[in-house]
Formats: C-alpha cells, structure tokens, sequence
C-alpha cells in the first residue's frame, strides 16, 4: 500500500514542470500526512482518556484530513485539494476559538501561522491573502474582547487535554520549519536551475553569434569564388556582342550570356536574403517616376511572358502617370521581379496581370496599391501558412519542372515590410494566384531637366581620367580594359596592395579600382596606407572597391571607412560608366 502512494506521490511530481510546483504539492501532501496522523493519535488519546465533544471534533477532522489525503492520491488536481486542506484547517481553527477556554492558545496561532505560511505557498498571493485574513482577523476580535472587555463566549467550556496539548505544540513547530524549508529549497534549486539557464541561453547566443558570422563568411568567401569566373564570362560575353557578332554566334551568345545572368540572379538572391536576415538592407530614397519603372519591369518580363504564350498586362491609374515620387526604385523593382517573375514562371498558360490603383492621396502622401494576378497553378491549402518560408517551394504533381532557390517570396515579403507595408496573397490550387501589398510614398516636385528632356545633360566626358587597376586576376583586369577601351580609356594595372601603393605614390591617377582580396596586400590596408599618404591630393583618390565578396562583408569591415565607393564583380557597363562620371564631376 505504502509502494502505491508512492509511486503515486511521484508520479504526480513528474506531472508538474516547474520545481515550485513541485515544492508546493510537497508541502501540501506532507501537511495532509502530518495532519492526519496527528488527527489519529490525538482521536486515541482522547478516546482512552476523556470522552467529550473534542472526542468527536477530533473524529471529523481526522476524516478530513484523511480525505484530502486520498483526494490527491486519487487524480484529484491538487490545488483543490490544497483549498479543501486550507478551509478544513480554518474550520479546525475557528471550532478551537468557539470550544476551547481561553481559545487563543499557543497551538491556535501555531494553526494560525501554518494556514498563513501554508496558504500563501501552497496556493499563491491571492487565496494566501483571503485564508489568512479569514483566520486572523476572529483571532484578533477575540483577543480584543477577551482583553479590553473581559467577555468570554458562553461555549468555550472545554480544556485540552494536557498531553494533547504538548505533543501538538511539538509536531506543529516541526511543520512549520518543514513547510519553509521544502519552499526554499525549491527557491533555491529553481534560482540555480535559472542561472544555469542564462548560463546556457549565454553560451546559446555566443555560438548563435559564432554561427552567423561563419554563415557571414562561407557567403563572402563562396560569392568571391562564384562572382570571380562569372565575372569573366559576363564581362566578356559583353565585350563579344559590343563587337556586332553574326546572327548565329549572336544567338549562342545570348544564351549563354542569359545563362551567366540566371546564374548570377540565383546568387543575388542568397545574397539578399543574408543581407535582410542580417539587418544590413536599408531603404535608399530618390526620387523617381512610377509608371516609367512599372514600364521597365514590364518590358524587360514581356518577352519571357511571351515565349509561353501568356497575356501579359500592366494597368496603372491615371493619376500616377507622369508623377514623381520620393522612395526605393531598386527595392521596389526586386519586389515586383520576384513577384512577377514567380508568376510567370508557375503560369503555363492564361494570363499575367500587373494592376497598380492609387489607393488614397493625404497631404501629398500617395498610398498606392500594387495587385499582381496570374492564372498559374495556384498554391495547396495545406501549404499556404509555409509559403513565406526561406527556401520553400510549393510541392505539385508537376513539380520537378519548376527550379529556383525558394527565396524570391521570402525576400518579397521582407523587402514589403522594410517599406512599412505587408505582402498578402489569395491563391486557390489551379486556379492561380494574387499578391497585394502597398506602400506610401511622398509625391515630389519635378526638376526642370526631368519636366523637359532636352534639358537634360550629355554624356559626362571621362577620356581624361586617369585609372589604376589593383587586382591580380588577368582575366577580370582584361574584362575591366576591354570595357573601358570602349570609351577610350586605358589603366595601368597592379597585380597587388603593394605594387598599386608604390605606383599612386610614384604617379598620378584619378581613381582606381581596388581589389580586396590579393595577395602580399589585401585591398583594405592598401586603402588605409592611401589614406595616410602625406600629398593631400594622393591621399584622397577616388578609391572603387571591386569585390566579388559580398557587400556586406565590405560594409561591415572597420577598414571600409577608407573606400569611397564599390562595386560587385561581375560589374554592368553601364554602372562602371555612372562611377566613372561621378569621379570625373569631382575634377
């Protein structure tokens, strides 16, 4: 029997995860026993000693106690059975006021305390307040009558027994040194348990951090080693079609050079989400005009739309055209490539709809509404909740046909909420698919060249800068001549930190184009030893980091603090061109 309640007493303990609950049912179940047994022991000593009224007092708390002691072995949850404990003990407590001469004795403020002590934690601050007004407060009113009046209630006739009396003084001071050390060792053990916990949760973040960086870094250094050769056959797949090639070497050319750009779209995207998951992206405003970007999207997506066959339409109000409009032209444009590319690509036949509604307009503030719609395979109901996951691709009975990284939702839905707004969508399977977000931006005023664009300034000459190319690569160093050779520029070339130091100190040079990773000198001590050049001209030459690493790698590095610009590898002509004008502006 006693095997029973204890696997029983144990089994409630593994119930409870928290260590003071635990401490509590201890308390709780060792009060009952304790209370019990005295119950037991005083039911015999009165029942061979003197028979009367606290005989039978005593035989309906035994039961009591007994009770509740078989409640909690029985699946009874034990808050209730500590409320059953607490109110019996109370009942215990006011029949001592109401049979007993000069009720308030020792051994009732000992009951009085346990109840005290015992209801604040067994049951907690709340029900320990209500039980230990309940019973104090009789105590006190009694003390005052008995002391300040001299009244005695007409029942409290009865003596306690001598020995019952002793032995109860005893065992209640044991139970009370008992209840405060289960409940502070149980404080103890929970406050060692959470120090071992932010201990851990400490040691957590430390590799969580350890974890990040090397992420950080396996990026950087698999971009470098990516971007490095696509530089090379994009740069040079450039090159071959600025030189008017056949229509067949054409057309084997621009599959290849379409080929190298998806390979570098599927980089940029990794890429973009690390930066997003790191917190590095941030919105860069200017102005620019809305339905011309909306038409730039749609015309560099039309054509793929059209080898499938798809109606492929854009719809924008009539107050948008012609506005200009204060906000992130490039984070706006990734937002709807991803989207509308996603569309494309999951639409076999049907349609592709761009529509783009002027939502509201508020002290010059326009809020516009951007609905993009397909009739494509649409998207499970089981996968919906998980569409927005990193790296997670719809699953359909087709789905080997469709590739990607799984990323351009993602990165939609975060770069929508770097702009303050929330990409929703409503999709039924097979039915195709509609993304809806918005976003707020400031109407501007147009400058005069934007109003008339014969205003507009030429070409900035750049012939008469004078270029320095760090990098020890000879096939990125012959993609970046060739490209210049084509507005009539030549560089002269160091193949590390050192060499370009040497030559910017024996030279004379405009800007030049840094490589980061080389080999004697890496690009950021050749960029800071530059800077500490005493000819106040050579020290503040433009400097252009050309890295294949990623840009937040660059961004972060204490030492990028001496680049006035970069560029990632592979590099577009034309960005090189706007770089090489902005240098050119300066002298």
């Amino acid at each position: 029997m006693f095997s029973f309640f204890f696997k029983r007493y144990h089994a409630i303990l593994r119930i409870e995860h928290t260590l003071l609950n635990r401490a509590r049912i201890a308390i709780l179940v060792q009060l009952l026993f304790a209370f019990s047994i005295i119950s037991v022991l005083l039911f015999g000593l009165y029942f061979f000693t003197e028979r009367n009224i606290l005989l039978y007092r005593i035989s309906i708390f035994m039961i009591l106690f007994i009770s509740g002691l078989v409640m909690i072995f029985t699946k009874v949850p034990w808050k209730k059975v500590g409320h059953y404990f607490i109110f019996s003990l109370t009942c215990f407590i006011l029949t001592n006021l109401l049979l007993l001469k000069n009720g308030i004795n020792i051994v009732t403020v000992q009951y009085v305390m346990m109840i005290v002590t015992g209801g604040y934690y067994i049951l907690g601050a709340g029900w320990g307040l209500i039980y230990s007004l309940l019973n104090t407060l009789p105590l006190v009113l009694l003390f005052t009558l008995q002391q300040f009046y001299g009244l005695e209630l007409p029942s409290a006739t009865q003596s306690l027994n001598i020995y019952a009396y002793n032995f109860s003084i005893i065992i209640n001071f044991l139970m009370l040194i008992l209840i405060h050390y289960f409940f502070f060792r149980a404080f103890k053990s929970t406050s060692q348990k959470e120090q071992l916990l932010t201990a851990n949760l400490k040691n957590s973040l430390v590799s969580a951090q350890k974890i990040a960086e090397d992420k950080t870094n396996f990026l950087s250094t698999m971009s470098h080693e990516l971007r490095t050769p696509l530089n090379a056959v994009i740069g040079i797949t450039n090159v071959l079609l600025e030189n008017e090639p056949r229509a067949d070497q054409k057309e084997n050319l621009d599959i290849l050079h379409f080929s190298a750009e998806n390979l570098m779209s599927t980089i940029n995207e990794i890429l973009s989400f690390n930066r997003l998951d790191a917190g590095m992206e941030k919105l860069e405003l200017h102005a620019f005009r809305l339905d011309q970007l909306l038409a730039n999207v749609y015309g560099a997506l039309k054509y793929r739309s059209l080898a499938k066959g798809l109606e492929f339409s854009l719809v924008i109000d009539d107050p948008l055209e012609g506005i200009m409009l204060m906000g992130d032209k490039g984070r706006l444009t990734q937002i709807l490539f991803n989207l509308v590319g996603n569309a494309i690509k999951f639409t076999a036949h049907g349609f592709v709809k761009i529509n783009v509604h002027l939502a509201e307009i508020k002290e010059e503030v326009y809020t516009i509404k951007f609905e993009l719609s397909d009739s494509g395979i649409g998207i499970p109901k089981n996968q919906i909740e998980h569409i927005f996951e990193p790296y997670f691709r719809a699953k359909h009975e087709n789905n080997r046909q469709y590739h990607g990284t799984g990323l351009g939702l993602s990165i939609a839905r975060r770069l929508v909420l770097l702009h303050g707004g929330a990409l929703t969508f409503q999709s039924q399977e097979g039915h195709g698919t509609t993304f809806n977000f918005q976003l707020s931006m400031r109407k501007v005023e147009k400058s005069k060249e934007q109003e008339d664009p014969s205003l507009k300034p030429v070409d900035i000459d750049i012939s008469h800068l004078r270029i320095l190319i760090a990098e020890d690569n000879e096939i990125n160093v012959m993609v970046l001549q060739k490209t210049l050779a084509r507005w009539h520029l030549n560089a002269d070339v160091a193949q590390d930190g050192q060499i370009a130091l040497q030559a910017i100190e024996s030279g004379h040079y405009d800007v030049v184009f840094m490589d980061i990773n080389m080999p004697v000198m890496d690009g950021f001590e050749a960029s800071r030893r530059i800077r500490q050049l005493n000819d106040p001209i050579k020290s503040r030459i433009c400097i252009i980091a050309l890295t294949a690493s990623i840009d937040i790698s660059v961004a972060l590095h204490p030492e990028s603090q001496y680049l006035d610009d970069f560029m990632l590898k592979p590099f577009y002509p034309d960005e090189l061109r706007n770089k090489l004008e902005r240098v050119a502006m300066r002298h």
